[in-house]
This record gives C-alpha cells, sequence and structure tokens, in this order.
C-alpha cells in the first residue's frame, strides 16, 4: 500500500499531539529521523597522488533514522540506520587520464560523466543523556556494518591534433566492511512529546576495494589497470529533524 509523504507527516503529528506524558522517568524510548548536509572524510576526500580513488568524493546529504531506549535517566542504547548520497568529483580521473595521454604524446579536452557515491550504514551502541528540564543533549558511540558503492567515471577525451577519440572508464564496484560512529544530538521541546532535533555523526571503515578497473580504450587500442586497496572511508554528517519521546 503506498503512503504519500504528507500522509505519514500528519500521522507523525497526531501521533505527537495525542502523547500526554511528558518526556521523563515514564518515557524510555525516542524514535528520530534528521537529515541534512555529508562531507566525506578519509583517503576518499583528499587528493593523492597514484590513487585514482583520492579525491573523488565531495558533499552530498544523508538521511538518518535513529531509536534511543533509555535504560537509566542518563544512560541508554541507541540503534541508527543511514543512507548517504555524495557528489562525484572527476578531476582525480582526469588526472590519470591524461597521464596515459602523455604516453602518445598528445593533449585531450576531456567530457566527464559521473554517477553518485554511497554510503550506508547500520550501528547500534550506548547513549548517554544530559537532561535540561524538557530539553536533552545526547551523545553516542557505535560499531556497524558500513556499505559503499563506488560511482562510475566516464571520460570521452578529444585530441587537439585530431583523430579518434578516447575514452577512460571506471567501473563502480561495491564493498562492505565494519565501522564505527560518533555524535551527539540536541532535542528540544515542540509539543507534546513532539521534539526538534541537531545532531552531527561521524561513521568510517576501513574498507577494501577489490576487482576495480580503469579501462582506456582508443580504436584498435585497449589498456585496463586494476585497482585493489583498503582504504578508510567515511562521512561526516550534519543535519536537522524531528523526534518523537514515548
Amino acid at each position: 500500500m503506498k503512503i504519500s509523504l504528507r500522509y505519514f507527516a500528519l500521522s507523525i503529528l497526531f501521533f505527537a499531539l495525542v502523547c500526554t506524558r511528558s518526556y521523563g522517568q515514564n518515557t524510555r524510548s525516542f524514535l528520530s529521523v534528521t537529515a541534512g548536509y555529508s562531507l566525506p572524510v578519509g583517503e576518499l576526500a583528499r587528493e593523492k597522488l597514484d590513487d585514482p580513488f583520492a579525491g573523488l568524493t565531495g558533499s552530498g546529504y544523508f538521511g538518518q533514522a535513529n531509536y534511543d531506549f533509555r535504560l537509566s535517566r542518563g544512560f541508554g542504547l541507541r540503534a541508527s540506520g543511514s543512507m548517504n548520497l555524495n557528489t562525484t568529483i572527476s578531476q582525480p580521473i582526469v588526472d590519470k587520464a591524461n597521464d596515459y595521454a602523455e604516453v602518445l604524446g598528445e593533449t585531450f579536452l576531456w567530457d566527464a560523466k559521473v554517477s553518485k557515491w554511497k554510503l550506508n550504514a547500520l550501528m547500534i551502541g550506548p547513549a548517554f543523556y544530559i537532561n535540561m528540564g524538557r530539553a536533552q543533549i545526547e551523545v553516542h558511540g557505535q560499531v556497524g556494518k558500513v556499505w559503499a558503492d563506488s560511482p562510475s567515471v566516464n571520460l570521452v577525451g578529444l585530441s587537439q591534433t585530431g583523430g579518434e577519440p578516447i575514452t577512460v572508464d571506471l567501473r563502480p564496484a561495491s564493498t562492505s566492511a565494519f565501522g564505527l560512529a560518533g555524535g551527539a544530538s540536541l532535542r528540544l521541546p515542540i509539543v507534546g512529546n513532539l521534539f526538534f532535533q541537531l545532531s552531527g555523526d561521524v561513521i568510517g571503515a576501513e574498507a577494501e576495494i577489490n576487482d576495480v578497473t580503469i579501462r582506456v580504450v582508443r580504436g584498435t587500442l585497449e589498456f585496463a589497470e586494476p585497482v585493489s586497496e583498503k582504504r578508510f572511508i567515511g562521512v561526516v554528517n550534519v543535519g536537522a529533524g524531528l523526534g518523537i519521546a514515548f
């Protein structure tokens, strides 16, 4: 059954308004959703010589759902699921393509087409709470699984001296690894048990990228360079959202 986004939002608001209990000792659970801005960290975020993946990831956006179960007033457990979609910066592959072009003794003008980086995570771990009346600061550390999909990059180069075009392709790849996460949130009451939340998280893992190939084709000439290495991949997510205490 298809449920519209408007219906879903109204259902959440109705649920919050009919909750009459205050956020205190009788409230043990907190369900929240956040979304916002994402920045890459690790080797994928900074350029590095002889590594076509370094510097390939740019900024993007994320969505995240969290469930807190409070074991005591200041301590609980937190489970999170997040999805990141980040832009791809083609310049590192262009630089690699120019290295190939030097072998041919030519200069090329490049047209680039790229897809998105994707990073998803499921995390669980302890959370600590600082209560300030009905407002609350939450701090957490988590462990879990991270899944990453690298982008595809397609370059078409036209030689300034003429001749056949050259194509340079980086095929997409998927990887997964155990990772770590940490962050904090500020929860401010709106009405009833409905809260506004500001949050920040860092998610990262040491992931191995296997069986990725940069393929170069020009006419009948074809060359392939495999890439298989371990890299630290991660994101910093900063966003805002809503939460319900129950």
